[in-house]
């Protein structure tokens, strides 16, 4: 079977590299060799939420896993025969999801027991930082607008 590397947007005959994406024409998309590809070139830096958390998703629901950021997929009984599955691939999305923040950002989510609680509270920190940059602004703002009206 032919494979075929994806280099700089162009496909092109390959017979080893290791940035190239390899591509069996018997691969299911879901199963391609992605090794060699960063999950995401927007890594989480405390300011790019929204850019990270869209590159994430696609790269999350392009191998089948957001339910386990959802909440769909909960964990099941300890001594239920998937429990094994389920924590596997929990860590496995889980470790996507801090391997693409920076590591200050990152290191912060290491003691999280599941991919939802890892992405519930990197969007509740982002909003939060939202609300504060808001409040900082009006606070200087209002601080400009007095001190422009007591001249």
């Amino acid at each position: 079977m032919p494979k075929y590397g994806l280099a700089f947007g162009m496909a092109t005959n390959s017979s080893s590299s290791t940035s190239d994406i390899i591509i069996s024409s018997s691969s299911s998309s879901h199963q391609m060799e992605t090794s060699h590809l960063p999950i995401t070139a927007h890594k989480l830096n405390g300011q790019n939420y929204l850019q990270w958390s869209q590159s994430i998703l696609m790269f999350i629901r392009g191998k089948e896993k957001d339910d386990y950021i959802t909440g769909a997929s909960a964990a099941p009984e300890t001594t239920a025969s998937t429990y094994k599955k389920w924590i596997a691939e929990n860590n496995m999305v889980m470790s996507w999801l801090v391997n693409s923040m920076t590591a200050d950002i990152g290191e912060n989510f290491l003691s999280f027991d599941t991919a939802k609680e890892i992405w519930d509270t990197a969007k509740e920190l982002s909003q939060t930082r939202k609300t504060h940059l808001k409040s900082s602004r009006l606070k200087a703002s209002s601080t400009i607008c007095v001190k422009g009206t007591l001249r």
